[in-house]
């Protein structure tokens, strides 16, 4: 606060009677004037001083140019002369010309080059939609898509509603489809929502698939399927627990499920991550009979799907063993070949065992032989041609011969059965070849008969022994007894001998019976 000191009293004037008179009072208008002169002022209007006399300056050449207008118009005898423009030279025109030209071409330029990068952004910009629109209409044959109306972004149905009596609703069932900064389709899937069945036996070692599917139209199979093993897992959960044929449940806890199958089997069912190992024959078959008997058959409510795959197992199972076996006697037995015989039918399975023979001297006769083996479920059935009937093997009738016989065995007496079945069809076809040169011979199951001059018999007899890992089928020659049929010379054994020595052999017979 600035307080004014208080005013002094001072004469004015004093009159000749002696009067004093003292000045006035100074206003309020007054004492503020003289309060801003004392304010200085000089920083602040130092800076102007050379605007003010550069305007003194202007208005002076002003003042002259104005007085010089002023005196022309008043002398009539000051005249200004009328001034043209010189002609330009060519020079001149040119230099003028190349200029105006150039900044012109320089604008030109300019101006393409707006227009270029502008046409790129642009081109750029289409083909990053048509690049995603494309793909999205790609996607729309086989996908359902729909527009989000809350957005520009696009979704994906993946859920089935087709279902008359609806499973477990699925964690995910609709897919957002969006597009980068380069115009590819972006699906962002929530992690652990898509899992997938994982199929195997306990004791074994998973079959592992490491390939990873980052393709759009993959990944969409992917939580297809993950929607789809989540209903097959949920309805395998509920059956489980109902009565089934060769099923028991011996584990269950989340997301999976422990089952005994056949005798002594054990197998699991879970959901897992999708791109964990798997087994993927019992996993593909599991959701296709899902899809044929529940998505399909919708109506039906009898089928025992758990029962069925089930047995299906157990059907591999054994039918595993029973191929090793057969392969095993066809790696064996050089003569043997193993064909197999599609049964389209998932319980049951087929091969055959084909035995071609040489051809004879007379070009006659049987070329091949054919054993059927089928397993259905875990029954082995084979079927053999040219083997004798059971029955008229005891009544000693080697004439009543059957051309197909059909047994049933278990998976022990397999390797047995089917190299006597198939020494027997090497003796039948020795016995026809015999006749056709018309050799005096019969035969039996396992051995074929020639008669000598003096009533004897000699025998070629054929010896199976599946462990023997020679041959298994070994050939011995017997000398018999004609009248009684006693051994009274003995035998020799022969070897593992393949088809053309046998028939080789036949032919010294020949020679030495006449």
């Amino acid at each position: 606060i600035d307080l004014d000191k208080l005013p002094i009293k001072r004469l004015d004037v004093i009159e000749e009677n002696g009067l004093e008179k003292f000045p006035h009072d100074i206003g309020y208008d007054q004492k503020r004037l003289e309060s801003i002169r004392r304010i200085d002022f000089a920083w602040a209007v130092w800076p102007w001083q050379s605007l003010v006399e550069n305007l003194q300056l202007a208005h002076q050449e002003l003042s002259v140019i104005i007085d010089l207008i002023n005196t022309v118009e008043a002398n009539d005898a000051v005249t200004v002369a009328g001034m043209t423009r010189p002609k330009p030279l060519p020079n001149e025109v040119l230099s003028d010309l190349s200029i105006s030209s150039a900044t012109k071409l320089q604008c030109f330029r300019h101006l393409g080059k707006y227009f270029k990068q502008s046409a790129k952004g642009l081109e750029q910009q289409i083909a990053r939609e048509a690049r995603f629109y494309g793909a999205l209409i790609r996607l729309q044959k086989n996908w359902k898509v729909k527009r989000q109306r809350s957005s520009e972004g696009f979704t994906i149905d993946l859920c089935d509603n087709s279902l008359s009596d609806p499973l477990r609703s699925p964690s995910i069932s609709s897919i957002r489809i969006d597009h980068d900064p380069a115009g590819m389709l972006a699906v962002n899937l929530p992690p652990k929502l898509c899992r997938s069945i994982q199929f195997g036996f306990l004791g074994k070692e998973a079959v592992r698939d490491d390939v990873c599917v980052k393709e759009t139209h993959s990944i969409l199979r992917e939580v297809h399927r993950a929607i789809f093993d989540e209903q097959v897992f949920d309805l395998v959960n509920r059956e489980a627990f109902s009565p089934s044929v060769g099923v028991n449940v011996t584990g269950i806890r989340e997301n999976y499920l422990e089952l005994g199958i056949g005798q002594g089997a054990s197998a699991y069912l879970s959901l897992v991550p999708l791109g964990q190992p798997s087994s993927i024959s019992c996993e593909i078959y599991l959701q296709q009979i899902f899809h044929e008997n529940v998505l399909v058959k919708v109506k039906d409510k009898g089928y025992d799907l758990l029962g069925h795959f089930c047995m299906t197992l157990a059907h591999r199972i054994f039918s595993s063993k029973v191929l090793a076996q057969l392969e095993n006697l066809a790696n064996k037995v050089s003569y043997l070949h193993l064909l197999s015989r599609p049964r389209w039918h998932s319980r049951t399975s087929s091969w055959s065992l084909l035995m071609k023979v040489p051809e004879s001297i007379l070009h006659a006769g049987k070329s091949q032989f054919e054993t059927k083996v089928t397993v259905i479920d875990d029954c082995v059935n084979i079927e053999g041609e040219g083997s004798p009937n059971v029955v008229s093997l005891f009544k000693n009738g080697s004439e009543e011969m059957c051309s197909l016989n059909s047994y049933d065995y278990d998976l022990a007496d397999l390797p047995f059965i089917l190299l006597q079945q198939v020494a027997s069809q090497v003796i039948r076809w020795l016995h026809e070849e015999a006749l056709l040169v018309g050799m005096k011979s019969s035969r039996d199951f396992l051995s074929l008969s020639f008669e000598l001059e003096q009533g004897d018999r000699l025998c070629l007899v054929a010896r199976v022994d599946p462990s023997n890992r020679e041959g298994c089928i070994s050939w011995w020659l017997v000398m018999a007894d004609g009248e009684e049929g006693r051994l009274h010379i003995g035998m020799k054994f022969l070897g593992y001998l393949s088809l053309e020595t046998l028939y080789s052999l036949l032919m010294d017979l020949l020679a030495l019976c006449n």
